[in-house]
């Protein structure tokens, strides 16, 4: 049988009739279109950059923008059709209302929780440029490349930033689930900057057509992915893929992922007046090597009380490092 999943009822755009798809069923997931995206982008952003931001009620501001509400429909759709592919057996059809936008953030997401090729930096850039270059994301008319404002043709409502949610969708996978995947974070922000910047050619242009026979910019311009693969610092140091390809399919109990949604601060609060960002002492980084160490597998429990025992002495030995340090340097300023 097959599974129709249409997300959205955009009106004059229709969906299927199931009479004519025996054993199928449709399930609509209600996420938002281009303009729902775009204004609940444009609170976000708003909200995080503002000085007069309420602290207290942070996150309650942060949920009436709609922007984690989306992030969790998006990765719920994408959840439940890696559900279906890999336990159910089913193909499962995704479409929107014109299908290079949702439809793209649904199947690319439901592949990364499939394949572990796609988890790496090889194989996310083979997603990228297959599920969103190659089937037709238009990022010209959707970030408005080289365009001031109203001049884009008179049709400013085009702009949205898809591909920002698509990449905050994987970042709330990598920040929950690390060890699957050999990007970290910073990766993922990196490329969140280098949409807007056009240094590259990678993501110009609406079409493959524009991109290689009217622009050129295969051999005009550089590769974004081979940037991003010349920085060490992009990798991530727990990943093990023979681990990553052992283990296979991601598919964690949905209630874990929704719930874990959060804000991507380093992605929002870049610029923000006031200060979101944890700041650790010289030397050490954020998060600590325990959480990266200690991470519990996915549908089991480890030792609870070993865990909290063994991750406070690391603390506490990481304490005193630094203090040791802090002796050291104000012992050589006493002698100058």
């Amino acid at each position: 049988g097959f599974i129709l999943s249409d997300l959205s009822t955009c009106p004059g755009y229709g969906y299927e009739n199931t009479n004519y798809y025996r054993g199928a069923s449709i399930n609509f997931y209600g996420i938002g279109n281009i303009h729902a995206v775009r204004d609940s982008y444009q609170k976000v952003c708003a909200l995080c950059l503002s000085p007069n931001t309420s602290d207290i009620q942070w996150m309650q501001l942060v949920e009436n923008t709609n922007w984690p509400s989306m992030t969790r429909l998006i990765l719920s759709a994408s959840w439940q059709t890696a559900f279906h592919v890999h336990y159910n057996r089913l193909p499962v059809l995704l479409h929107c209302s014109h299908g290079w936008d949702r439809t793209s953030q649904v199947a690319a997401l439901s592949q990364l929780l499939l394949d572990p090729h796609y988890r790496t930096r090889e194989g996310f850039s083979t997603l990228v440029e297959k599920d969103f270059l190659s089937f037709g994301h238009p990022f010209h008319t959707r970030c408005g490349h080289g365009e001031g404002k109203n001049e884009q043709g008179g049709d400013e409502g085009q702009l949205s930033p898809i591909f920002i949610q698509f990449l905050d969708c994987v970042f709330q996978l990598v920040n929950q689930f690390p060890d699957y995947f050999e990007f970290n974070a910073r990766y993922l922000l990196l490329l969140s900057e280098h949409i807007y910047s056009c240094r590259f050619g990678t993501l110009l242009c609406d079409s493959e057509r524009e991109r290689e026979v009217v622009a050129g910019i295969r051999q005009r311009t550089y590769c974004m992915w081979e940037y991003l693969d010349s920085i060490p610092d992009l990798i991530n140091p727990v990943f093990d893929r023979a681990t990553s390809e052992k283990a296979g399919v991601l598919l964690m109990p949905l209630p874990m992922l929704l719930r874990n949604v959060t804000l991507w601060v380093d992605r929002f609060c870049m610029y923000g007046a006031k200060a979101s960002i944890p700041c650790m002492p010289h030397g050490l980084q954020y998060p600590p090597q325990y959480f990266l160490r200690n991470h519990s597998i996915l549908h089991t429990v480890g030792c609870g009380a070993e865990s909290v025992l063994r991750r406070a002495l690391e603390v506490a030995e990481m304490w005193r490092g630094t203090a040791l340090n802090a002796l050291k340097e104000v012992e050589e300023l006493r002698k100058k």
